[in-house]
């Protein structure tokens, strides 16, 4: 099979493609991750506080 070369469009298509995986991957999972642990705890923290702490 012959190699076919990639067009001027194609490189730029796959190039963001790259830039929003990346973007994805490095900034926005980890953001989430963060913010839904974050806000899981101070619902939590706030239960706690105005329910008193529950029972085992």
């Amino acid at each position: 099979m012959a190699k076919q070369s990639l067009s001027v469009d194609e490189k730029i298509g796959k190039r963001n493609e790259l830039k929003a995986l990346s973007f994805i991957v490095f900034i926005l999972f980890p953001t989430l991750s963060i913010a839904g642990v974050g806000s899981y705890g101070f619902v939590l923290w706030m239960f706690q506080v105005f329910g008193g702490v529950v029972a085992h």
